[in-house]
């Protein structure tokens, strides 16, 4: 929600979203409709899945929408470290040829009441000039690259944001609920 209120309502926001969550009630398919539209994702749908996927965000870029991702997967890391990021996010660079351009938050990791939260939003990463065949060892190694690439730019920055979001000792933690039940680090 923090990237609808901070991005302009023109161009529309579509989000890469687990498809049974965005969909999964008529208040969820009403917010969807709201701020933008998703490009649901499918469990089970294989190779064939990422290709619609990927015809997808060609569909959307190509609309001049903004496409984002949110390409950190797996278990939730203790900030300020990162979890392993998905490469689906360099493979839609390359077969779109849209920049990645990250944006960096701090002060999610536990929402409340008057949380400071910081953005940033970093130089966009361009896809190579020359586009490797897809499915090719070189479009492996191409979205390698670009995955590292991200890494790097993003560590140094989320662990300065987090730095900066942490609360004064003994600040009151209100409404500790809006942080909700997602998956947190032991």
């Amino acid at each position: 929600m923090l990237l609808v209120g901070l991005l302009p309502a023109r161009p529309r926001l579509v989000m890469l979203a687990d498809g049974a969550t965005a969909y999964g009630s008529w208040w969820r398919r009403l917010v969807v409709g709201a701020v933008g539209g998703v490009v649901p994702i499918w469990r089970g749908a294989g190779s064939a899945g990422f290709r619609a996927h990927t015809k997808a965000v060609r569909r959307t870029i190509d609309d001049g929408l903004v496409f984002s991702l949110f390409p950190e997967t797996g278990r939730p890391a203790r900030p300020p470290a990162l979890r392993r990021l998905s490469p689906a996010v360099a493979y839609f660079s390359l077969r779109t040829g849209a920049p990645i351009v990250p944006i960096v938050f701090g002060g999610t990791d536990e929402l409340f009441l008057r949380r400071r939260v910081v953005v940033r939003v970093l130089a966009p990463i361009l896809p190579p000039a020359l586009v490797p065949e897809i499915g090719s060892v070189e479009e492996r190694d191409a979205a390698r690259r670009l995955l590292a690439e991200l890494r790097e730019r993003v560590e140094p920055v989320a662990a300065e944001l987090h730095a900066r979001s942490l609360p004064q000792p003994g600040a009151r933690r209100r409404w500790r609920w809006l942080t909700g039940p997602f998956p947190r680090p032991e």
